[in-house]
């Protein structure tokens, strides 16, 4: 319907070049789940605490399972845990329904260790996560004693990454909760996790893993290639 004689604009299809977003080092995480431990104890009041608390098991939460922050975190529920058994061998097997779909992902060991200190916070009338999941608890994981939730997580993040120097990474830019879920990314590729598996398992596409991290291929390679 363009007139014949009407000049039609060409449109710019390259987009900006991917950006390596911020995360942490293994040192970094080191540190901060240590710092953690006692982060937790030393709020201005209940509150305070209740959310440091809530905080440092949700960093955990994030950094062993590579989930995203916020809407596919947030809304868990303890009966949508479950063990997954290969031989003698038990893995914590999570579902969760994201933006791309419903999916079960893995959970690194660690994150057992950190829900059940939730579970003995919360006081809930089970003795361990084996328990709960046996009992298929129909009641959201990461709310405080009362039954109650924090609208978010992100303010009190920004706090511990100020108050333990990890705000800035090496670029300068300000690290945020998604910053784990990069930080999760980079880890497994560095143990040799295959982008196919890593993009099932974060419930993206195999094309988003290499736009944003086939520049760090070379380091995670380094050893091989020198």
């Amino acid at each position: 319907l363009i007139h014949r004689n009407r000049t039609i604009p060409l449109l710019e299809v390259n987009a900006d070049r991917a950006e390596i977003r911020p995360a942490f080092n293994q040192q970094e995480v080191n540190y901060l789940l240590e710092y953690m431990r006692d982060w937790e104890r030393f709020g201005r009041n209940q509150r305070s605490n209740h959310m440091r608390r809530l905080c440092r098991v949700y960093v955990e939460f994030l950094l062993g399972t590579g989930i995203r922050q916020g809407t596919e975190s947030m809304p868990i529920r303890w009966k949508s845990l479950q063990w997954h058994w290969i031989g003698e061998q038990c893995y914590l097997r999570i579902w969760v329904s994201g933006k791309t779909g419903p999916r079960y992902l893995i959970a690194r060991h660690f994150v057992i260790e950190a829900l059940e200190r939730l579970i003995a916070w919360q006081k809930l009338p089970y003795k361990n996560l084996e328990a709960v999941i046996e009992a298929k608890l129909d009641k959201k994981v990461f709310v405080f004693p009362e039954g109650d939730a924090p609208h978010s997580l992100d303010d009190v993040f920004e706090r511990l990454m100020i108050e333990s120097n990890l705000l800035k990474d090496a670029t300068g830019k300000n690290r945020t909760l998604y910053s784990l879920r990069h930080t999760y990314a980079t880890f497994a590729l560095a143990e040799g996790i295959d982008i196919h598996t890593l993009a099932r398992q974060m419930g993206t596409s195999t094309l988003m893993i290499e736009k944003h991290y086939s520049k760090l291929t070379p380091m995670m390679a380094a050893a091989k290639l020198a």
